[in-house]
């Protein structure tokens, strides 16, 4: 027994606390396991735990390799039982004659004696992996097959205890504690360190310690010691070549092994991970499976993969010792190994272990033409990082001399938004010889697709204007590039509204891509056949066309992006903003430079709108500046425009006019007004539409009310004429806003019953409540009035429009009664949508007067702001 105060450790040590209170639990249970490698901490532990303030019964054997004799293990236990335990009797165990007895009497005999000890004891056996005698392991096995009241087992061990704990497992009735319980948290380095009085660690050292060590006990102590020795820039260049760690990993894991074992335990680590099939065929074994059972039993310092079940790692700087001691002891078998790591990869299509055993194998044809099939296959798949990096690390001949090479790299340029490089690239490439007529034959027609490829990415709906699009398809005759293209002249149709067409085209495109393997571009042709049903209102299509894909599709797949983005637009329609802001926050850090702009400004957009809506206005502008400079990468006008509308939109709905002006000069509403006052394109253009509904806010908030119904007019003949069902419900519902005004109540909710007829229901969404300023609260007071029949389910899909108790409920008096004329007159042309400034002008007050007046007014009508008084007024 122990009075030891455990919250005072000695030096370089640590008081365990959570551990220890883990480690209690023992009192409820007959058998608790520790089982970790070598300096994880289990003998610490103990001792932390036997030193604490509790009285108790405690015998604690550390076991040596001569204790695997069973007449010398159960001596010492019988007098070590007697030593702390008066009550435990030998005379009912007598330990000196078990070679002639069987383990059962044996065990009967020891329990008899535990049974007369009457308080709880607690039997702690310390590297137990040095018991192997069957006789030994028998008797325990048999005693806790029965285990005696009030007796509890504690085991701590670097390997698996050869006797079955199963049927306790299945009862609950064992504790274990394992590696990854062990592992060293941030709080505890810093007290080891200060402990071992080091100079104080910054999060940089402590963050690199943590990670060079996966939180093992003894290489934090060794990696500490030696800073101290040699100073802290030992932390940056700590690995396993310190002389410690060598002479420690060398008793601790290498000594003791058998050969077979030694030798695929050192081979192995030659291999990321492996499982016992990659080492039968890899490392040309016939018996891994058993060898990596003995390799894990003995707690070597194996750790499996998550995940991937019979798969295992070592612990970093065990493989680095590993590998060092395998180019000494065997240096001749490391090339043939990364050889047939390299063929056994590409079977398995695992491309990034491939090209890495490839480098390592020395043989630069092998490397390169692992290399060209990893291009491949990623380009296919959409692993376009994976191509960067690997790009980086060649010399720009090899590249530019195999269009193996240099096709997917400027194809994943070009995806990535890298066009000047894509450039370079692109016109090395014309001015490189090919040999042979049927060479150069097939090397013309990828430049002329990789040519075609970047305009359109770069250049957007400027692409190909007037280009002869069936010509580029007779041209395409290989046949990866014709899927190629169909899938290119998809995005150009629907660029530019032609909805049909874009929807043909990427139906083919997609059904010709995943016949060929090329899944990532067959997923972005899926998202164009969604966006075009969705932009013809073709509503629960494309819904369920996105779910059905989204849910389909694995987090680690490259197209997973893709189809997050088209659900982030369903959630978000559907009024799912919860939903849909968690998954913008997950695709943001996907997105940021290897996804098509269309991903990106999706993703950008909606948060920003959410954030909106939160009432987070910094936040929200600050993403539409991000995705501005985003944008400024190529020629990207009609995403840039879809962001002018956002910024305009959000200043309009919070009557921020100053800042709704300062967008307007930024980006010239007032320019573009002048040049459309009677122009109208013969062809559709998102980039026309987004910036004409922008211009229209503007000319609303400064009560033009007749050019911005002739602009909506405009625009909504052009956006029909299309066919864009989505946008013509938007610029339509903005149209009636602005008209109804004046109308009484019925006539109101008839053109809202017309709107609802010619768009469908569901189609008058969130989207439509946010571009549709002033929309959302004439639906909800006329629903609320009676005067609009809605069905429950649609009400319930949007409760902060139609609420029972509305969020703008009418103003609570009668402005007619409390304001005086020169109030009245203010606030009727704040309700037109005037600023501040054009108040002014029409009342031949100075700014400074209106606003006084507006305060005033505000006051009286119990408003806290401009939009306020205009939501919450009855129509004049």
């Amino acid at each position: 027994m122990s009075t030891t105060d455990a919250s005072r450790p000695a030096a370089g040590r640590f008081y365990r606390k959570e551990l220890v209170a883990l480690l209690d639990h023992c009192v409820r249970v007959p058998l608790t396991l520790l089982l970790a490698p070598a300096g994880a901490g289990k003998s610490t532990l103990l001792s932390q735990w036997q030193s604490g303030g509790e009285s108790r019964a405690v015998v604690s054997l550390n076991l040596r390799p001569a204790d695997d004799d069973p007449v010398r293990f159960l001596r010492r236990f019988a007098e070590r039982t007697r030593a702390v335990v008066p009550a435990f009797d030998t005379s009912w165990f007598m330990p000196f004659d078990v070679a002639e007895l069987p383990p059962s009497s044996i065990a009967d005999a020891l329990f008899d004696a535990l049974e007369q000890v009457r308080e709880p004891l607690f039997i702690v056996f310390d590297d137990f992996q040095h018991i192997r005698s069957p006789e030994t392991l028998s008797v325990i096995s048999t005693l806790l097959n029965q285990p005696p009241a009030d007796v509890h087992l504690i085991i701590a061990s670097r390997t698996q205890p050869s006797f079955d704990v199963s049927r306790l497992r299945l009862d609950d009735a064992v504790v274990e504690i394992g590696a990854a319980d062990l592992k060293i948290r941030r709080e505890e380095v810093t007290a080891l360190n200060e402990g071992l009085g080091g100079t104080a660690l910054d999060e940089g050292e402590l963050a690199h310690l943590l990670t060079i060590t996966e939180g093992w006990m003894a290489g934090v102590k060794i990696a500490l010691l030696a800073a101290m020795r040699s100073g802290m820039q030992t932390l940056q260049d700590f690995d396993a070549s310190q002389p410690e760690l060598m002479e420690y990993f060398g008793h601790a894991v290498l000594k003791g092994l058998p050969d077979t074992a030694r030798t695929l335990f050192m081979q192995s680590s030659l291999l990321d991970s492996f499982s016992a099939e990659l080492c039968d065929q890899v490392l040309q074994s016939d018996r891994a499976a058993r060898l990596i059972e003995e390799l894990t039993s003995r707690e070597l310092f194996l750790i499996p993969v998550p995940g991937k079940p019979g798969w295992y790692r070592y612990h970093a700087l065990l493989k680095d010792f590993l590998r060092a001691r395998v180019a000494i002891d065997m240096p001749d078998c490391i090339a043939p190994i990364h050889r047939r790591a390299t063929r056994y990869f590409v079977r398995q299509q695992n491309f990034r272990q491939a090209v890495w055993h490839a480098k390592r194998a020395g043989d630069d044809s092998l490397f390169i033409h692992c290399l060209e099939q990893a291009f491949d296959y990623w380009l296919r798949e959409g692993y376009t990082a994976h191509i960067l990096d690997w790009a980086e690390t060649l010399p720009d001949s090899v590249i530019l001399s195999r269009d193996e090479l240099s096709a997917p790299l400027i194809s994943t340029l070009t995806l990535s938004r890298r066009f000047f490089r894509a450039r370079y690239y692109l016109d090395a490439l014309k001015e490189a010889t090919r040999t042979g007529e049927a060479a150069w034959g097939n090397h013309a027609r990828v430049i002329d697709f990789l040519e075609m490829h970047l305009q359109l990415f770069q250049h957007d709906t400027d692409f190909m204007e007037g280009a002869n699009l069936s010509l580029l398809m007779e041209s395409s005759g290989h046949r990866d590039i014709r899927a190629f293209s169909l899938a290119m002249v998809a995005y150009y149709h629907l660029q530019h509204g032609r909805l049909e067409s874009a929807l043909a085209f990427s139906c083919q495109a997609r059904d010709v891509l995943l016949r060929l393997g090329h899944h990532f571009t067959a997923g972005y042709a899926g998202l164009i056949t969604a966006l075009a049903n969705h932009q013809l209102g073709h509503i629960g299509e494309a819904v369920a066309f996105i779910n059905e894909h989204f849910h389909g599709t694995s987090r680690d797949c490259p197209t997973w992006s893709l189809w997050a983005t088209g659900m982030v637009v369903v959630l978000y329609d559907q009024n799912r903003l919860e939903e849909a802001q968690q998954l913008c926050e997950d695709l943001l850090p996907m997105v940021s430079s290897a996804s098509a702009t269309e991903v990106i400004s999706t993703v950008y957009l909606t948060l920003s709108r959410l954030q909106h809506l939160q009432g987070k206005q910094k936040p929200s502008e600050r993403m539409l500046e991000k995705l501005l400079g985003i944008l400024q990468l190529g020629n990207y006008q009609r995403f840039v425009n879809m962001a002018v509308l956002e910024m305009m939109r959000q200043a309009f709905t919070t009557g921020h006019w100053a800042r709704l002006d300062a967008v307007a000069e930024r980006f010239d509403l007032a320019g573009w007004v002048a040049e459309n006052a009677a122009r109208t394109p013969p062809t559709y253009s998102q980039s026309w539409e987004r910036k004409g509904l922008a211009a229209a806010y503007w000319l609303i908030a400064n009560g033009r009310l007749a050019e911005a119904e002739a602009v909506l007019q405009r625009l909504l003949a052009v956006v029909k004429a299309a066919g864009i069902m989505t946008r013509a419900s938007i610029i339509e519902a903005n149209l009636l806003v602005i008209t109804g005004k004046g109308l009484s109540a019925s006539e109101q909710a008839k053109r809202v019953d017309e709107l609802i007829t010619r768009y469908g229901l569901l189609n008058i969404n969130r989207s439509v409540f946010d571009e549709a300023p002033g929309l959302a609260s004439l639906m909800q007071r006329l629903w609320g009035s009676g005067a609009l029949m809605l069905p429950d389910f649609y009400t319930e899909l949007f409760p902060s429009v139609f609420d029972a108790a509305p969020a703008n409920d009418p103003l609570a008096v009668d402005p007619d009664s409390v304001l005086t004329p020169k109030e009245l007159e203010i606030f009727e042309l704040l309700q037109s949508g005037l600023s501040n400034a054009h108040i002014s002008e029409k009342t031949g007050t100075s700014v400074t007067t209106t606003k006084w007046h507006l305060k005033n007014i505000y006051s009286k009508l119990g408003v806290s702001s401009r939009t306020e008084a205009v939501l919450r007024a009855a129509p004049r």
